[in-house]
């Protein structure tokens, strides 16, 4: 009689077999897959009885089949095999994944990822001849053999592999494909790699080879996570608020791509340090994705250059450029409007459509989506690297300052808290005389983005908010400090928003290519490209203007004479405010108009921006500090400009 005990012990399976003192022999059946990812089947005969055992070697093979065996006489004894019951880790040698869990995980392109059918490989090795090697009746096996497909993956692809290993195991045969040539830079070699399951592809960017291709299967290894979650649930509280993993590696990439493209004939101004662009998509469609700018930066511009005439950029970070770059293509997509004889009339292929009343809008199934190679500086990267998501107790040196305002520092790099300010209003001769100019940070921006709009102040005329849709990083994402830093720290403290503005949350994510830290100094250059026109800007970040000392098409002088061209030829918004509203018609003598008027006749912009600086201040986290007044108090100088070149 069967040792019922010794057979449901943890002992190896062919150690059981022979304290039981049963006769066996194992035969070899055939090896197959290709040289770095071998399946090895093996036979074991107890008695009359035949089990066959696979593996990535001959060991594991043996052990699967003696496995089969144990399973067998447990059977006979009206038992099972003792299973695991401890909960799931990234660390066990356990199935994570079964074939029918792939096969039901649909793609943003309803694509099926499954793992292949090996069938023809048997085929192959036994001869066009010979049938597939199938199960007789007499015969068991601890697991489906390659025809038809296994039901489970094998033991052996395990979390603790690295993610190209799990691909390896996934897709036996079809190895992640190197581009043909590496994508270079000046500063350093970034390689492209295409990971491909079925016909879903997963791109992968890198230093290095290797760094490529951990990029593309970990993009590939997300999304099949998502798969395998989203099915079960849809409104699974891990997943609300983040962008899907293939959209958002498919905006890095392009946005690299794109960089990478027009300055590889510009090695001098191929260096940076922070990479940020916009793209906009319809209906969340990677096909429709369209990059609309691509900017670089870190630097302001130092107190010196500031100019009373508009001429100057003041913050030529990345991000804060690539907005101004995105209100370059708003202004493009009015001109369409104000060149036709009719501006009511819908165009097709503009991203912006009429509003009943006066007005416009950016459609309703465009997303506008903004990409940073690294968190924007401020309170959305003040973690530490090794924090939970959620991190309780919060043990950061600096967490009495979680939510606080920050400011950049002029000729620097890096953010300090409002509070710590000496003054929190600024003024010209002050600055003019040696004080350091102050300009908000970059998360603190964003997070003003996410009440009033993209759009700005003059454009809110004729254009209603155009809020993110998502913010894709590189690197250093925290989904608990950005949400914080970004809409979180203001939602319960910012009341009364005049429609139609909002506060927007935009849904985040990581981009599977990590941005590597660069440890070389930041340039002092800024290259801005914006979809309107075929080359990019390089600006000098200290002077806020090109490297020929001429102004931007970025800088407030060329925005404002864009909204003089268009504000007198296109319908206006409704302007009204409780007791407060803008004249209907604009005032006759545009030419004589400071910036600053022009801006003060948005006055529900300029209330949602008011509600937005109590919000920060009724949370206590400081005071937000603007510029000195004297640069808004200019006139436009380019009202006679030619709208083709000043609109490029």
């Amino acid at each position: 009689m069967m040792n019922i005990e010794l057979l449901t012990s943890n002992k190896h399976p062919i150690c059981v077999l022979n304290e039981l003192d049963v006769d066996y022999s194992f035969k070899d059946l055939m090896v197959l897959g290709p040289p770095h990812n071998r399946m090895f089947g093996v036979e074991i005969t107890v008695a009359d009885m035949t089990f066959e055992g696979w593996g990535h070697s001959k060991r594991e093979a043996r052990a699967a089949a003696a496995r089969a065996c144990l399973a067998a006489f447990l059977a006979r004894a009206g038992r099972v095999m003792p299973t695991n019951d401890k909960p799931q880790d990234f660390t066990a040698d356990e199935n994570l994944y079964s074939a029918s869990e792939f096969q039901s995980m649909d793609t943003t392109t309803s694509e099926t990822v499954s793992i292949p059918d090996m069938s023809n490989q048997i085929k192959n090795k036994q001869g066009n001849s010979s049938p597939a090697v199938t199960p007789s009746p007499a015969r068991h096996s601890s697991a489906p053999t390659w025809a038809p497909p296994r039901t489970r993956v094998p033991s052996t692809c395990c979390m603790r592999t690295t993610p190209a290993h799990l691909h390896m195991h996934l897709r036996a045969g079809s190895p992640l494909d190197s581009a043909q040539a590496p994508l270079q830079l000046a500063h350093s070699m970034r390689f492209k790699v295409v990971c491909q399951i079925k016909e879903q592809k997963f791109e992968g960017y890198g230093s290095s080879k290797k760094l490529a291709k951990l990029a593309a299967a970990r993009s590939a290894l997300a999304v099949l996570e998502e798969r395998r979650v989203e099915p079960l649930a849809p409104h699974h509280p891990a997943r609300t608020g983040f962008l899907h993993q293939t959209l958002a590696d498919h905006i890095a990439n392009i946005i690299n791509e794109k960089f990478s493209d027009m300055m590889k004939l510009d090695v001098m101004h191929s260096k940076r340090k922070a990479l940020a662009g916009i793209v906009i998509t319809i209906n969340n469609n990677m096909k429709d994705a369209r990059v609309i700018a691509v900017t670089t930066g870190t630097k302001c511009v130092s107190g010196e250059h500031m100019s009373v005439r508009g001429r100057a950029v003041n913050d030529c970070h990345a991000e804060v450029a690539a907005r101004r770059c995105l209100q370059r293509h708003l202004y493009a997509e009015l001109l369409k409007y104000a060149s036709q004889p009719d501006p009511r009339v819908p165009i097709l292929e503009s991203d912006l459509e009429p509003v009943a009343g006066g007005g416009y809008q950016l459609k309703p199934n465009r997303q506008v989506h903004l990409y940073i190679s690294t968190a924007p500086c401020g309170d959305g990267r003040i973690f530490s690297p090794h924090e939970q998501h959620e991190p309780e107790p919060d043990r950061h040196p600096n967490r009495l300052a979680r939510g606080q305002l920050r400011t950049k520092i002029e000729s620097g790099e890096g953010t300090i808290p409002v509070k710590n300010s000496v003054n929190t209003v600024q003024t010209w001769d002050g600055v003019m005389q040696g004080e350091r100019l102050l300009t908000m940070s970059c998360s603190d921006k964003v997070a003003r983005w996410c009440v009033v709009g993209l759009q700005g102040a003059l454009l809110s005329r004729v254009l209603r908010p155009v809020y993110l849709h998502s913010l894709v990083l590189g690197s250093l994402l925290h989904p608990h400090h950005m949400y914080r830093a970004i809409c979180g720290r203001i939602e319960a403290f910012i009341t009364s928003l005049p429609p139609p503005y909002r506060l927007q949350r935009p849904l985040l994510a990581r981009a599977a290519s990590t941005e590597a830290r660069t440890p070389a100094r930041a340039p002092t250059f800024s290259v801005c490209w914006c979809c309107t026109t075929p080359d990019p800007e390089v600006l000098n970040a200290t002077t806020g203007k090109l490297e020929n000392g001429q102004p931007s098409l970025l800088c407030k002088q060329s925005m404002f004479a864009r909204w003089q061209h268009v504000v007198r030829r296109l319908p206006q918004l409704p302007q009204e405010l409780d007791d407060v509203k803008a004249p209907a018609q604009l005032p006759s003598n545009l030419e004589s108009l400071l910036y600053k008027e022009a801006k003060q006749m948005c006055p529900v912009y300029q209330a949602a921006k008011e509600r937005l600086f109590e919000a920060f201040e009724n949370a206590k986290l400081g005071r937000w500090i603007k510029k000195p007044i004297e640069q808004d108090q200019f006139v436009c100088e380019l009202v006679d400009a030619d709208p083709k070149a000043l609109f490029a």
